[in-house]
């Protein structure tokens, strides 16, 4: 019995091999952090372009804040402010109260105008002293110290990124690697441009763009562990779990978030809290910085031994760069208050990841054209093959039985006038020819594709194939799967393929009392694992039922892994991505090849 066709515009979509239309859930996840990333940058940019400047501007690589006030510095030697100055007020208003309005609800109040000249109240040298401060216009003095290393930095990376995830948008690499770009843009300008303590008086949007931006930054290091958990191999944990993802995002945030109400709680201004959460943010960017380094390497350990050369220099350089952001900004400033090397320095180190991550992309990308031209060839020689196979087996196999029925046909025809009662055991031999015929003819279309899962789908093929596999001494086989839906017929040989052998291999190999298949459709991908309670992977060369594994995945644009369990045993773990086949108009349900032996055992039995 054949499977009904899809009832919706979508499966029929997918059936075809046409591309969803429906919008990614990721990449609408994809265009809101990235919106929200670059409208801070841009609300941050046209604030200080747009507001008025008091000549001074709080150092964030010296984040100084005391109970009263903040250290700032000059923007220029016209500037009324010296270095070293705590602005404790403005207009008569304490600056505690301002920044405990300002973080109080309701926020994103419109800008706050404020008069020509600002009073505000120093301590210079442990002496008060006030000043009339006017205010000015954007000086484009301070576009003019702006790091070159950092902007150019900043400037390449967004450029990169932006032109690799226009052309491959579905890609979840390049997806991260923009996320992480946008992020770290509004890093860089909150970083540079910095406060100014008279942001706290007039409350404008530039206030709240520049706290958003710490956000982004823990995002953009997020990112960096997601991207080496997966490029250029899949790590076996993330294989093996695929909703953990979410904790490499929601651990740096939740662990700030709850850094940030202690901090609160600890007492004191709102000041003395602002101060607490610098040396937090510091704290945990330097565990990101630790996780990252850690990717490297282990990234760099799983990638297979060929595509290692594509990988190193990228490898060393961000790795290099990593070190340098930990060793000379980020812990310095959580441990001392202040960082080793301005962060301008440490950005010349990091200049050479945009480069190593061009080749990478260009190696890369000549490595997949390569890997991609190796199929078809191999694909061509294999199909070549198995037409020569099949031609054999007609030529040589089918050919003569159906030759010989002929002739029997005619030798009964002439008996049945001469010798009627010959002709009886003479067609008992016709029919058991024919049998045999129809048995040869089944074999050949079980060898092209299972016809199990034409007639019963995948998992209820699977569970009537793997029924059969081993005896009552052999360990239980289980399967746990979801409504997959409508597969692409290359994804459902290749699954099933894959099951089988990994499932045969338990059974002979594994000493395993238990094996659960589990199965289930991940967005753009079916995911499927194998998992026994046997011996695990013992040392030795790979074989070839796993091998063949491994290629059925390739083929399709797979990937498989074999690990072993943390408590023993071992889990095989595949991601097939569900357009990895061309569209066809026409599918292997809609001409079973399953219905042409029971058909002619039929016409054979009348």
């Amino acid at each position: 019995m054949l499977r009904a066709g899809p009832t919706t515009r979508e499966e029929s979509d997918i059936r075809l091999g046409i591309p969803s239309r429906t919008l990614d859930p990721r990449q609408l996840l994809t265009l809101l952090v990235c919106g929200a990333a670059l409208a801070a940058t841009g609300i941050m940019a046209a604030g200080r372009l747009a507001l008025p400047i008091d000549g001074s501007f709080i150092p964030t690589e010296r984040w100084n804040w005391t109970t009263d006030g903040v250290e700032v510095a000059p923007l220029s030697a016209s500037s009324p402010f010296r270095t070293g100055d705590v602005v404790v007020a403005l207009d008569g208003r304490p600056l505690a109260d301002l920044a405990s309005a300002a973080v109080s609800p309701p926020w994103f109040l419109a800008p706050h105008p404020i008069g020509s000249v600002v009073d505000v109240r120093v301590i210079r040298g442990g002496q008060i002293v006030d000043l009339d401060v006017a205010m000015s216009p954007f000086s484009t003095d301070r576009l003019a110290g702006a790091p070159l290393g950092l902007v150019v930095y900043g400037a390449g990376a967004l450029l990169l990124t932006l032109v690799l995830v226009l052309r491959r948008p579905r890609a979840t690499a390049i997806r991260l690697l923009f996320i992480g770009v946008c992020c770290n843009t509004a890093d860089i300008l909150a970083w540079e441009v910095g406060l100014q303590p008279t942001d706290f008086l007039t409350r404008s949007l530039f206030l709240y763009a520049f706290a958003f931006a710490a956000l982004t930054n823990l995002i953009f290091w997020a990112c960096l562990v997601h991207l080496l958990s997966i490029y250029p191999v899949r790590a076996g944990w993330l294989t093996r779990r695929p909703a953990a993802v979410r904790w490499i995002y929601a651990t740096p945030l939740a662990v700030f978030a709850i850094g940030a109400l202690g901090a609160r709680i600890l007492g004191g201004s709102t000041l003395d809290w602002f101060s607490r959460l610098g040396t937090l943010l510091a704290l945990v960017v330097s565990g990101m910085l630790v996780a990252i380094l850690g990717s490297i390497v282990a990234g760099y350990r799983r990638t297979p031994a060929p595509r290692r050369a594509q990988v190193r220099v990228l490898a060393v350089t961000l790795g290099v760069a990593a070190m340098a952001s930990l060793l000379l900004t980020a812990l310095p400033i959580a441990v001392l208050g202040h960082p080793l090397a301005s962060r301008s320095a440490v950005a010349v180190l990091a200049l050479p990841v945009i480069v190593a991550l061009a080749l990478a992309v260009i190696r890369d990308r000549l490595f997949q054209v390569d890997l991609l031209a190796t199929s078809r060839r191999r694909i061509v020689a294999a199909r070549e093959e198995e037409r020569l196979r099949l031609r054999r087996e007609l030529h040589d196999g089918l050919g003569p039985t159906l030759a010989a029925l002929g002739l029997k046909v005619d030798r009964a025809r002439a008996e049945s006038s001469a010798d009627p009662a010959a002709v009886g055991p003479l067609l008992d031999e016709i029919r058991t020819d024919l049998r045999g015929a129809l048995a040869q003819i089944r074999t050949l279309s079980r060898e092209l594709r299972p016809p199990g899962l034409d007639a019963l789908g995948l998992v209820d093929a699977l569970r009537e194939q793997l029924a059969t596999i081993g005896g009552p001494a052999d360990p239980v086989v289980e399967i746990e799967a979801t409504d997959v839906g409508v597969l692409p017929a290359a994804i459902e040989v290749a699954a099933y393929r894959i099951v089988v052998e990994a499932v045969t291999n338990t059974v002979r190999h594994a000493g395993a009392r238990h094996c659960r298949v589990e199965m289930a459709r991940d967005r753009d991908a079916l995911v499927i694992r194998v998992i026994d309670d046997g011996n695990g992977i013992g040392p030795g060369p790979v074989g070839v039922g796993t091998r063949a594994m491994y290629e059925r995945a390739v083929e399709v644009g797979g990937e498989l892994l074999v690990v072993g369990a943390p408590d023993g045993g071992t889990i095989v773990s595949a991601s097939l991505p569900l357009g990895a086949e061309e569209p066809s108009l026409l599918r292997p349900q809609d001409s079973s090849p399953s219905v042409a032996p029971d058909a002619l055992e039929s016409a054979a039995r009348l």
